[in-house]
């Protein structure tokens, strides 16, 4: 063990893990990171990441390079088919220079998977967990084919929304799936979609979406809301319908529309709204997707577990103890998480759902909303992630960045 450190397990090599086990291993902790597949990669096309995501890469000291691999985004316009807006939101509303990024998850995952590499860390790939045992006030990780590992002072579970191990531990657990879900890719903006940089979406009533995110290069990362039946991995895709339904709900965007069903790289996405009783069983702590997994509606989830890794290996350095540290840790993350969960699921509902009135609810009232003062600075910092609660938000400093701070 490092001098003064803790052992930690962390399960998962997604964004929360790899930033967490990055910030733990350099602050000296002894630090080990286990992986089902024998090579660590990434799932999804690409993500949105906000001013608080931002900051902890700029912590990370990744911050440049993502912004040289990724594109600005200064924005959020959605829309009805007929042209309606329902929402218009900019980060200027904040600061003028503040500013989202969209960026493929490749490139995340490879500048964190190369920082994980330069750090002490220690990764374990082709062992799938099965369970977290305590043990005398510590956790062992056990791998499905029953090797142990540890102890460990600490457990880390980081390994996504649909978390098997969170299942395991917090049976009683909120963790429902969503009806409702996308299909993804990234194709060529051949159509100048990504001009404004905004991260533009369409909508027919709560039955039709559709979005693009500028990625940088000349590239959008496209989605497709589908049910969530219509996305499990044994139900072939009807691209032809998403062709002909997506021109009409976006004729601007058909050339993109059609280059991205003849290319046909897609992947299905479903999603669990997750909401733990408690952040820790002892010793097994949860973070990111596997503690509180949302939709995608606020673009918040690669944030949220970005944050939960910084702060993480910061109550470690503040607290003399793991128990005070993880009672500290849920103290800090609690009120931000809890809002980002609860507005996520009331707001899903508008977008992805066979309610037809939700629709006509959002269009006729959240256009209006973004116009009004104390509605409109609401919205724009649930949009930049900044939110500290209902009644609450953190402000960027004067160069127009999220402090990580508290």
């Amino acid at each position: 063990m490092a001098s003064g450190g803790y052992q930690i397990g962390i399960v998962g090599c997604g964004v929360a893990g790899q930033a967490a086990a990055v910030f733990l291993a350099e602050c000296g902790h002894d630090v080990t990171v286990f992986e089902r597949f024998a090579e660590p990669r990434p799932l999804g096309a690409g993500l949105l990441l906000q001013p608080t995501g931002l900051a902890v890469l700029r912590a990370l000291r990744l911050k440049e390079q993502a912004l040289s691999r990724g594109g600005k985004v200064l924005g959020l316009e959605a829309k009805t088919a007929a042209g309606r807006t329902v929402l218009d939101l900019s980060y200027s509303m904040l600061h003028p220079a503040a500013h989202g990024l969209g960026i493929r998850r490749s490139v995340l995952f490879d500048l964190l998977h190369r920082r994980l590499k330069e750090s002490p860390t220690r990764l374990v790939t082709g062992t799938e967990i099965h369970d977290v045992a305590r043990e005398h006030g510590k956790a062992v990780v056990v791998g499905r084919d029953g090797q142990r590992h540890g102890p460990f002072d600490l457990v880390v579970v980081a390994d996504g929304a649909h978390s098997m191990l969170r299942q395991r531990r917090m049976p009683q657990a909120v963790q429902r799936l969503y009806d409702w879900g996308c299909l993804w890719t990234t194709v060529p903006d051949d159509a100048g979609i990504g001009a404004t940089s905004l991260l533009r979406q369409r909508v027919r009533g709560t039955r039709e979406m559709m979005g693009f995110l500028p990625m940088g290069d000349g590239l959008l990362t496209m989605y497709w809301s589908l049910p969530a039946a219509a996305l499990a991995p044994e139900v072939p895709l009807d691209l032809d319908v998403m062709r002909r339904e997506g021109r009409a709900l976006w004729p601007e965007a058909a050339s993109v529309i059609s280059a991205a069903v003849e290319t046909n790289d897609f992947a299905r996405a479903t999603y669990r709204n997750v909401a733990l009783p408690r952040w820790n069983d002892g010793p097994i702590l949860f973070i990111g997707d596997a503690a509180h997994g949302t939709s995608p509606q606020l673009g918040q989830g690669a944030n949220l577990g970005l944050v939960d890794g910084w702060t993480l290996a910061d109550v470690l350095g503040e607290c003399p103890d793991i128990p005070s540290a993880i009672a500290r840790f849920a103290q800090r993350r609690g009120s931000t998480v809890r809002f980002y969960r609860q507005a996520s699921h009331l707001l899903t509902p508008l977008f992805q759902s066979n309610v037809d009135s939700f629709g006509w609810l959002r269009d006729a009232f959240m256009g209006i909303a973004c116009r009004l003062p104390i509605t409109r600075t609401i919205a724009a910092t649930t949009l930049a992630g900044v939110r500290t609660g209902w009644l609450s938000a953190a402000k960027l400093d004067a160069e127009g960045r999220y402090r990580l701070d508290p």
